[in-house]
């Protein structure tokens, strides 16, 4: 039996953190000249990206049973209000018409969400 406590908590933060210090490679794609080095930056950051979606294995786990449902459409809703502020934040950004300072802050949000996750999410287990 796999014993609850640090080493789970490390194990389910090391995915979530690497995928999104994966995700910060798209700032890489400012940096050379050709398609295809700009396609393999991207392509590392959407991977990192994709394998940092796991969070939803972080509310099933730690919700208490009687609130998985409202945790879950909280965490949707707040996933849903990103899916609306940054394609409008990034807007504002490139409208000189340079995605370099866009794809820096892409690489920023990368940071900060590891970053978060390190140092502001604490254990994880179930809130009782």
């Amino acid at each position: 039996m796999i014993r609850r406590g640090v080493s789970a908590t490390v194990a389910r933060k090391v995915p979530i953190v690497t995928g999104l210090l994966l995700s910060t490679a798209i700032v890489g794609a400012n940096y050379v000249d050709t398609p295809a080095m700009a396609i393999l930056f991207m392509a590392i950051a959407f991977f990192g990206s994709g394998f940092s979606s796991i969070t939803w294995v972080l509310v099933s786990s730690m919700a208490k049973k009687e609130l998985l449902g409202l945790t879950g459409g909280m965490f949707n809703l707040m996933g849903n209000l990103s899916s609306i502020c940054v394609p409008v934040v990034i807007g504002f950004i490139v409208k000189n018409s340079d995605f370099k300072p866009a794809l820096m802050f892409m690489s920023a949000v990368g940071v900060v969400g590891a970053l978060s996750y390190l140092f502001l999410v604490g254990k994880i287990e179930r809130i009782r």
